[in-house]
């Protein structure tokens, strides 16, 4: 076996140009990266002491400040003034004055000890002794200041009675002029100074307040520190500059106290922040040499591995995938590796988007053929109870979260976007209900509404109103959409829930009512309907519906007309109560219409009238509108939203046996024959012939992939007659169910 020298063997060559480019790639990128870093650090540490200090001034201004105003109103009290200004050496304004001062001293921690000096009478008030006189009394050195007329009164300076670190404030009467009267503030100096700096100290920082004569006035007491930051502050005469000491270098940056003219000075000890930088660029290069030692092992073990493997899974993958290119022989290995790997990661994401996809359609199955039948099914029975939220659920609740300004949430996003957003309310509304103890299962029905359906264990309404509240602010925070929110009284699962949720989106209507109230219950409902005129007195509305509906704007209005002589003869209470709820049933029959957007009441639109004639007049602008709204022609893109979101309420209804082109109608506030022209125009079918061919085309997905029989099939997908439903099938496939079962699929009925 002749052995060629191993500089021609691939294996090896490979190994040598791989290592070589990650060599000459991997170290100029590391020494570019570590350079970067500590530039960026440098910067950050910088930028971030400079807020500190900043941040720390305003701080110390605002205590400080604080305080003086504590003391202004200290000296203001009624009771220290009358101590003050005494002849007649009172004990109750004595003790009165004592008082007052020991109800301040309580209220501000900050304060250790407080003054009030009387240099007329030759009296103290010391808050730790009490009233003495000024031989008697402690602190001299203070009453000496005191006596000696200064200007830099309401400053803060540096005091010490009894051995005690304080600052000290003095607050005379009048600051421009020598006073009798003063009262003298003692501030703990160690609490001030931990309240503003003891939770940003650390070894590595130094954080001192100077007075103008380089002073300490708060921090560590290091006089050698102290006088060189003070001399390098005077001689820079900038906000940050470096200041080094025999063992260490500061990095400083300083803040004015414009009040007080204090500096805060805030320091970084340079040495230990170049040695963390410096230890980090070596950790980066020694485990940057590790792992390119372990990379290149891998690369020559991999490398010597890799000729005849390659080959290998280039014949395997062509017997396994097959490839439509019959001349592809030509194709290199890696090429055929890299072509087949694509296909299987495609075939995989294509299962896995199908597994979930199907998961969720489940659920939505089962969900809308509960709510469009009213009662589940055994199928739907079993999976509700067991693969839902819902499972184990004593008692139910129905919610619906209708969206408001519908035409302009229509208008501001495109059709995927709204249902996106859809999703979310749902998720949302899941979320904050699941939080409590309840569980919720949410539902798109299509069109401006969504439906969620609650299980608890107890009948307690009080909670789900709060969370119901919470779902409706945290829609509108999030997602900048406005829901109205109706939810019904508990029932059980033998409730017939399609009444309910009838029910309940007609509570939803009661916010034309009441503009401001967004969470609607039953009772709300019945106390409505409590003062509804009788059907006898009523005015009558269904006629200027189908007339609206119709797009005949002069035969609405001509019968609005002839309904407002009626009223006209009423007196004022019973033809306002007459007004609202004809308007009430007027308007929650397009609720979705743009020009009932900026309707938040119908009590105050009466209020808004004073004459039952202007009132008239607005009703029949309002009824003019909304006959020519139906028909009104559409944008072509806005054409083809609208047949998309059509689309959707079919699809989700298809159980509905009473799904007609009336009500896909009435839900987008469109008269019937807009509807059908839109959609002919559109889908080159009519809207009909499209509900029956989605029937059929469910009808056929279920007889293969379930065990349900062809009758259970047949009523699941909206049939309201076997004869109808068989003659249906056969026209379109040209077989019986029963054929198309056993032709396409092992099920059995």
């Amino acid at each position: 076996m002749r052995i060629k020298p191993i500089l021609q063997k691939t294996y090896f060559r490979t190994f040598l140009l791989l290592t070589t480019v990650l060599i000459f790639s991997i170290i100029p990128f590391v020494y570019l990266l570590s350079a970067e870093f500590s530039k960026y650090t440098m910067l950050e540490v910088r930028s971030n002491s400079l807020n500190e200090v900043n941040n720390l001034a305003s701080k110390t201004e605002m205590i400080l400040g604080k305080l003086k105003a504590y003391g202004l109103s200290m000296y203001a009290d009624q009771n220290i003034q009358n101590w003050f200004f005494d002849t007649s050496k009172d004990p109750l304004i004595d003790h009165a004055a004592l008082v007052a001062q020991s109800n301040f001293m309580s209220t501000e921690p900050l304060i250790k000890r407080s003054y009030l000096i009387n240099l007329k009478h030759g009296l103290v008030v010391d808050s730790k002794v009490g009233i003495v006189r000024f031989e008697s009394f402690a602190d001299q050195s203070m009453l000496e200041r005191v006596k000696t007329f200064h200007r830099e009164y309401l400053r803060f300076f540096n005091h010490s009675p009894d051995g005690s670190d304080c600052l000290a404030l003095i607050l005379p009467a009048t600051p421009e002029k020598p006073s009798d009267f003063y009262l003298v503030l003692l501030v703990d100096k160690p609490l001030l100074s931990k309240l503003l700096l003891g939770q940003t100290t650390s070894s590595e920082q130094d954080i001192r307040i100077l007075d103008e004569d380089g002073q300490l006035l708060l921090g560590v007491s290091d006089p050698a520190l102290s006088e060189q930051l003070y001399q390098a502050g005077r001689e820079q005469q900038r906000s940050a500059f470096q200041v080094r000491l025999p063992h260490q270098s500061w990095f400083v940056n300083t803040a004015k106290l414009s009040t007080e003219n204090w500096t805060v000075y805030y320091s970084n000890e340079y040495h230990i922040l170049t040695r963390h930088i410096s230890s980090f660029q070596h950790k980066l290069i020694t485990y940057t040499l590790l792992l390119l030692g372990i990379v290149s092992a891998l690369f020559f073990w991999s490398s010597r591995r890799s000729l005849r493997p390659i080959t290998f899974l280039s014949e395997k993958l062509k017997g396994k995938v097959g490839f439509a290119n019959s001349a592809s022989d030509a194709i290199p290995d890696i090429q055929w590796i890299n072509d087949g790997i694509d296909m299987l990661l495609n075939n995989v994401e294509q299962l896995h988007t199908s597994m979930r996809n199907q998961s969720e359609l489940v659920r939505t199955e089962f969900l809308a053929q509960w709510m469009l039948h009213g009662t589940p099914g055994t199928k739907s029975y079993e999976y509700i109870r067991s693969q839902t939220k819902l499972a184990s659920c004593d008692v139910l609740f129905l919610a619906v979260l209708r969206i408001e300004a519908y035409t302009f949430f229509c208008e501001r996003y495109d059709f995927p976007s709204r249902k996106l957003i859809k999703y979310a309310i749902r998720n949302i509304s899941e979320e904050v209900i699941g939080a409590g103890s309840y569980a919720a299962e949410g539902l798109d029905m299509g069109g401006d509404h969504l439906i969620l359906i609650i299980g608890s264990h107890e009948s307690g309404e009080l909670q789900l109103r709060r969370l119901l509240e919470e779902t409706h602010h945290q829609v509108a925070r999030i997602l900048n959409v406005v829901t109205t929110v109706a939810v019904s009284n508990t029932f059980d699962f033998g409730t017939n829930i399609r009444n309910v949720y009838d029910h309940i989106c007609e509570l939803t209507m009661l916010r034309f009512l009441n503009g401001e109230k967004q969470i609607f219950l039953e009772s709300d409902y019945e106390e409505f309907m409590a003062g509804y005129p009788s059907a006898s007195e009523a005015l009558e509305t269904t006629e200027i519906i189908k007339a609206i509906r119709r797009g005949r704007p002069e035969t609405a209005v001509h019968l609005l007309r002839q309904q407002m002589k009626h009223v006209h003869e009423l007196p004022y209470r019973d033809y306002k109560l007459n007004l609202t709820y004809f308007t009430y049933d007027l308007l929650k029959n397009f609720n979705k219409s743009s020009v009932l957007h900026e309707i938040s009441s119908i009590h105050q639109l009466l209020e808004r009238y004073g004459t039952l004639s202007e009132f008239q007049v607005w009703l029949e602008g309002i009824v003019t509108t909304l006959a020519s709204e139906t028909a009104a022609p559409k944008s072509p893109n806005r054409k083809e939203e609208i047949v998309l979101e059509i689309k959707e309420y079919v699809d989700s209804h298809l159980q509905d046996a009473q799904l007609s082109i009336e009500q896909v109608a009435d839900n987008f506030s469109f008269s019937v024959s807009y509807i059908r022209q839109l959609f002919k125009e559109i889908m080159n079918m009519s809207l009909s012939e499209y509900i029956l061919q989605e029937r059929i085309e469910r009808v056929k997905e279920k007889l293969v992939s379930t065990q349900l029989s062809v009758l259970e099939i047949g009523d699941q997908c909206g049939f309201l007659s076997k004869g109808h439903f068989f003659s249906a099938f056969k026209k379109f496939t040209n077989l019986t169910p029963k054929q198309y079962r056993e032709s396409h699929g092992d099920s059995s009925e």
